[in-house]
């Protein structure tokens, strides 16, 4: 069996979560995705997470969906 080992980077800084949709993007997804790491990577940043093209109407439950999970969480 080979173990893979993998390192943990630790922050000196913030870590920030994004909850949310890009509306009105008028590039495709992976013409998206790579300015958007190009952008994050200029401002000396590291992205983790996961992106995907959505409709509008999917991306307003999503919303609403998150909106319901907190207040039931501060209930």
């Amino acid at each position: 069996m080979v173990r893979k080992t993998f390192k943990m980077r630790v922050s000196k800084n913030r870590t920030i979560s994004i909850n949310g949709s890009i509306l009105d993007v008028d590039v495709t997804h992976d013409e998206f995705l790579q300015e958007f790491v190009e952008w994050v990577d200029s401002k000396g940043w590291s992205f983790m997470g996961i992106t995907d093209e959505i409709t509008p109407e999917e991306a307003s439950q999503k919303l609403i969906d998150s909106l319901i999970d907190e207040k039931d969480k501060k209930e």
